[in-house]
């Protein structure tokens, strides 16, 4: 084989696994991402009509938390109608659940819904997946999960 054919064979081979990592790396979803942020998992798609949707939370003092202090976390949502939200649930990368009741003062409406509740982070926490359930048609439905990463976590008496 000669030199050239040689050439471009491997050209070919090199332009071909080029486009199909670049076609695998346009569908691949990234879920970790630096400490501070929010992450949603589930549809992207906008909600469906009566359906509560997820977007993000966030702990403001997330720059300084310390471990079982009470802090209230904002977690941004979509929905149409104005939802019933019921709880929110909680889970902790050591393991920990929690869940709490959401009241209806405590809920936004507008361009940009949130809902606040408060939120007690355990000693170790790295991650915090978060889940809601409304009441829709007098059942219970509960939402896609968004994730958190916790950027410091210390000890109350420190």
């Amino acid at each position: 084989m000669s030199p050239k054919k040689r050439l471009k064979l491997i050209l070919r081979a090199v332009l071909m696994n080029t486009a199909v990592l670049l076609l695998l790396s346009s569908c691949a979803t990234v879920l970790i991402g630096p400490e501070g942020t929010s992450f949603s998992l589930g549809r992207k798609e906008p909600s469906r009509r009566g359906e509560l949707r997820l977007v993000s939370m966030d702990i403001p003092q997330s720059g300084n938390l310390s471990a079982n202090v009470e802090y209230w976390t904002k977690i941004n949502f979509e929905a149409d109608p104005k939802p019933e939200i019921s709880r929110v649930c909680f889970n902790f990368s050591g393991g920990d659940q929690s869940c709490v009741g959401v009241q209806a003062k405590d809920v936004t409406y507008g361009l940009h819904p949130y809902f606040r509740v408060p939120i007690h982070v355990p000693v170790g926490s790295k991650r915090i997946d978060c889940y809601a359930e409304s009441i829709r048609d007098g059942k219970t439905h509960r939402t896609n999960t968004v994730i958190y990463y916790v950027i410091v976590l210390k000890r109350p008496e420190e």
